[in-house]
């Protein structure tokens, strides 16, 4: 065919096991106490930068879950009585679910979601990147999460469900951008059309998102041969 090659791009801007919650341990321990996640919930990197077998996934999947289920059950066992939720923090909870129904005036979720994918979906953003399009793309969510996601409006439980999943969609999109931003070079699945080559002296890492005190979103590399600095309490 010709052409540069693009070492397997991801479409998604990235693939399954590269996502999720971020193991402490091998048991598949997540950083919030007593959660564990197995299988596409689990950012295990199982599968690495790319595909090597499809459908491979799924026995290695089924074998975390048992690891996973194993291990959650016995923690469950001691930590009956440590945890306990405020109602406070319930009703808390509890209004920003409910929150788009209660709204008189905003925007339905099908059309938030389709000025998302506008932006998400051309293949110069999500599949060969660069980083002056992704800062774009990048200004575009950012807006939508500040002044779109605060209008969401829903007037049944089925479009309640839809104006959360936008809200989750584009709060990804973000993680994803700003991830792809940061990772200044070529790797399997992650393809920059201005950053083409492998920098196995800086990026021998993967990316961890997670959010502060304050809210806000923060990225720090994790190396290939560590686990995270983060620690369950």
């Amino acid at each position: 065919m010709g052409g540069e090659q693009v070492g397997g791009s991801s479409a998604g801007m990235a693939i399954h096991k590269a996502e999720g919650l971020v193991p402490i341990n091998a048991q598949g321990q997540s950083t919030l106490p007593g959660l564990y996640a197995a299988g596409d919930a689990l950012g295990s990197y199982m599968s690495g930068g790319i595909y090597t077998q499809i459908g491979g996934s799924l026995a290695g999947s089924a074998v975390q879950g048992a690891i996973a289920g194993d291990a959650a059950a016995r923690e469950s066992l001691q930590m009956k009585g440590k945890l306990s939720v405020s109602s406070q923090q319930i009703e808390r909870v509890s209004a920003g679910i409910l929150a788009p129904l209660k709204r008189e005036r905003g925007y339905g979720p099908a059309w938030v979601t389709q000025i998302l994918q506008g932006v998400m979906i051309p293949n110069f953003v999500l599949y060969i990147k660069k980083e002056k399009m992704m800062q774009g793309a990048l200004a575009y969510v950012e807006e939508l999460r500040e002044h779109h996601v605060p209008m969401l409006l829903a007037d049944d439980l089925h479009t309640l469900r839809l104006a959360h999943e936008t809200e989750n969609m584009i709060i990804t999109a973000e993680m994803k951008l700003k991830a792809s931003i940061m990772r200044k070079e070529s790797r399997c699945s992650h393809y920059r059309l201005d950053c083409p080559d492998i920098d196995n002296e800086n990026w021998q890492a993967w990316i961890n998102i997670w959010q502060d005190e304050n809210g806000q979103m923060q990225l720090e590399k994790q190396p290939f041969d560590m686990w995270p600095n983060f620690v369950s309490t």
